[in-house]
């Protein structure tokens, strides 16, 4: 049977349990937290599970960097638009007047859109949440306003927020977790757990050129994954699977064997539905390789790399003159432009979603779309077309970023 992990307030799990029931595809494990920040140290606590969810983008934060040395699927539960509306509408059903409320809130654009199509003012006692967002300063934002009578009611993302304000008599209200979006979480949780147990399972064929490669190397290579070799007309192969292979690559062992071999050595994997397409998806991932660096290239023929991967995201010195007088001109953060040259030097000139800028940069989409349209503004970036939706939805724009060449 499946094993969903959840990572929430006592109260998350116990709504998201009394759900579970009614699904016996699967088991729901919860690790319950009194504040966000404990997420990380429940990571550590996990027993077997198929796949991590958490129960909101703040405990994922908190996580993030444990989370990203699992080697299983990890969602998280999104406070949207439509949660913020029902929470409203229950305050205004107490009786709050929707000016004098203090909110905490991960989008403040959202909130002041929802406030204009609701034609109501927003209160000015709004706090924007950070990631990994500490919750005693938003007790603390909350308390003064409420203590000095500038509003009445508040309204919280935060659980540990919420009990600690009711704890100290404060009129409060957690935004709403529907049961909706719990199950919807669930369901993606689930499917994303299926995709990596039938992604693990299949095959894969890992090539060695191993012209300069020592007899013992190729046996150590062999009994770090397990497996045979075999000769073949391009090189040496081992047969495994992606599970394995992903493990495997990922282990100190490893890294310390890759890092001893003559730097003339080619090694590349790939994987398939069938033995015949992983070797030639092996073939066409060796193409790539470099020295001291190997790609994987899976059944999608899309190709991971290079490995072993040192450090992704390699951003310019936020110092840099021109990065600073560009930053000025298209009206964003140095910081932001840095992390955009650094994308650009990862796509080569490749075409691009707002929704994989925004997977890089680690933001909102809707955040991304605005960076790209200041830069778009600028002549900085160019629509070259769309890219067609496969479920429900409009098509995604498809960008190329046409950056000035920094001088070093």
């Amino acid at each position: 049977m499946m094993t969903i992990a959840l990572i929430g307030s006592a109260s998350f799990c116990k709504q998201a349990q009394a759900l579970a029931e009614s699904d016996s595809s699967y088991q729901l494990k919860c690790y319950a937290y009194k504040e966000p920040a404990e997420a990380p140290e429940l990571v550590k606590m996990l027993e077997h599970c198929d796949v991590l969810m958490f129960s909101g983008s703040l405990p994922y934060a908190f996580a993030k960097q444990q989370v990203e040395q699992l080697q299983i699927p990890v969602v998280y539960l999104r406070q949207d638009v439509q949660a913020l509306a029902i929470t409203l509408l229950k305050a205004v059903q107490l009786g709050y007047n929707l000016t004098r409320i203090s909110l905490d809130y991960r989008d403040e654009e959202e909130w002041r859109n929802l406030c204009n199509d609701l034609h109501t003012p927003p209160t000015v006692h709004t706090l924007c949440l950070q990631n990994a967002q500490p919750s005693q300063p938003v007790v603390a934002f909350h308390r003064k306003a409420l203590a000095s009578g500038q509003t009445d009611f508040a309204i919280t993302s935060i659980h540990a927020v919420y009990d600690q304000l009711c704890e100290e008599g404060y009129p409060a209200i957690h935004i709403v977790d529907t049961d909706n979006d719990i199950l919807h979480t669930l369901a993606k949780a689930k499917e994303q757990a299926l995709l990596a147990k039938a992604e693990a399972a299949q095959v894969v064929v890992g090539l060695i050129q191993e012209q300069y490669c020592l007899p013992e190397e190729l046996a150590t290579f062999a009994q770090l994954l397990d497996a045979t070799l075999t000769k073949k007309e391009h090189g040496t192969v081992v047969y495994s699977t992606v599970g394995k292979i992903k493990s495997v690559i990922a282990h100190p062992l490893f890294e310390k064997w890759h890092g001893a071999l003559n730097a003339n050595v080619r090694i590349a994997f790939g994987s398939g539905h069938s033995m015949e397409a992983a070797y030639n998806n092996a073939l066409v991932a060796s193409s790539f390789t470099q020295s001291k660096q190997f790609y994987f290239m899976d059944a999608k023929q899309t190709l991971h790399g290079p490995y072993p991967i040192i450090e992704k995201q390699t951003a310019f010195s936020v110092k840099h003159p021109q990065l600073a007088a560009l930053a000025q001109e298209v009206r964003l953060s140095p910081q932001n432009i840095s992390r955009i040259f650094a994308y650009a030097a990862l796509q080569t000139s490749e075409p691009f979603t707002a929704a994989q800028l925004a997977k890089f940069l680690q933001v909102t989409r809707r955040t991304a779309e605005r960076m790209l349209k200041k830069l778009h503004d600028a002549s900085y970036v160019t629509i070259i077309g769309e890219q067609s939706a496969h479920q429900k939805g409009r098509p995604s724009a498809l960008y190329r970023l046409q950056l000035p060449t920094l001088v070093k």
